[in-house]
């Protein structure tokens, strides 16, 4: 038996599903896959070098013209400007409060933009940059777990990145740390469903959200990781769940679903 564990052990998450009690985590629903999306147009500024700009500054007539385009798509469901000011706040919230960086960044170098909502990512990006006074557009994909789940437990990676702290030197989460995991989870008062994504899914996932087209499976990169996603019946549970699991072998970190 202990050889046979062994075994499956190196085959990863389809071999330990093919161990699991029937309580044990569900596999990704097959469901169809998100159309929808988001978008960030930015606006030119005056010292930008892309093919639009010409190192000149959007105007407000651009501006007006660029927003009754986006809004007259119909693939739009909302649209929002975002100034400067707004953008730099952004900007160092993302940053952190200890970050050396924060107070780096002023007002002007941050660009206008508008932020859209889409129905659908289909041809978006066509129809809107070449628009006078856009510099760039950036589309990304609605998460598949987008809705469905609540919070997501990233386990360590075969590879770590250098943000993956946690899971430097030690390799991915193996079959006994996904075990005491799961029933670490499954004790938490507050949580319901527990999915385990397995790193073609997740793979899928992450080229959809960034790049709304499917990935090249032949190439699975290392620090794409295994995750369980969770849907809690309490809204107070997440809080739980990262006291209970967010320090145990294996975990890379605790967060909320992305929208």
């Amino acid at each position: 038996m202990a050889v046979v564990v062994a075994a499956l052990a190196g085959l990863g998450v389809a071999a330990w599903l093919l161990l699991r009690p029937p309580a044990g985590p569900l596999p990704p629903p097959g469901i169809p896959w998100p159309k929808t999306g988001e978008a960030t147009m930015f606006l030119c500024k005056s010292d930008d070098q892309f093919k639009n700009c010409g190192e000149r500054e959007a105007t407000a007539e651009q501006r007006l013209t660029i927003e009754r385009t986006l809004r007259g798509l119909p693939e739009v469901s909302a649209v929002r400007f975002e100034s400067r000011v707004e953008a730099l706040r952004e900007f160092q919230k993302s940053l952190g409060l200890d970050s050396r960086l924060r107070y780096a960044f002023r007002e002007s170098d941050m660009s206008e933009s508008f932020r859209v909502k889409l129905k659908t990512t289909a041809d978006f990006r066509r129809k809107v940059e070449d628009l006078p006074g856009v510099s760039n557009v950036f589309v990304y994909g609605t998460s598949f777990w987008a809705d469905k789940t609540d919070v997501v437990v990233e386990l360590c990676p075969l590879d770590p990145l250098e943000r993956d702290k946690r899971c430097h030197a030690r390799g991915a989460a193996g079959v006994s740390e996904k075990t005491a995991l799961y029933k670490a989870l499954r004790a938490v008062d507050g949580v319901d469903a527990i999915y385990l994504e397995d790193r073609g899914h997740a793979w899928k996932n992450a080229s959809w959200r960034v790049y709304t087209k499917p990935p090249d499976t032949t190439k699975l990169p290392g620090y794409i990781p295994e995750s369980f996603h969770l849907v809690l019946d309490a809204p107070d549970a997440a809080d739980r769940v990262r006291r209970a699991v967010g320090e145990l072998p294996g975990v890379n970190t605790v967060e909320d679903e992305p929208s």
